[in-house]
């Protein structure tokens, strides 16, 4: 299983290769979208890390990508302080309806 990353920010694409982790660059909605396709087309990736830049680029896709099965859709900070609005809580709060 590999990681992959789609970011708007490149020091998050170049902090991620430093790791190890392959990733695109995407500053607007249609690149966005040729990555995610590159993305689900390898089989290989298990996870996908995406910035909040690119949650914002497109929304109605990283929200279809997250509620299915693979891979598994992960919102991380970006370098310029970012932070990611999911977790697993919110997940939870979400799919069942129960507060924690």
């Amino acid at each position: 299983m590999k990681l992959f990353i789609i970011s708007d920010n490149t020091d998050a694409i170049i902090g991620m290769r430093l790791a190890g982790i392959e990733g695109v660059r995407a500053t607007d909605s249609e690149a966005a979208e040729r990555a995610f396709e590159k993305a689900l087309a390898d089989r290989e990736i298990g996870v996908l890390l995406i910035t909040p830049g690119v949650e914002a680029l497109c929304p109605a896709r990283v929200c279809e990508l997250k509620r299915g099965i693979r891979p598994l859709v992960v919102t991380v900070p970006d370098s310029d302080g970012n932070a990611a609005g999911d977790s697993v809580t919110d997940y939870i709060r979400e799919a069942i309806g129960i507060q924690m």
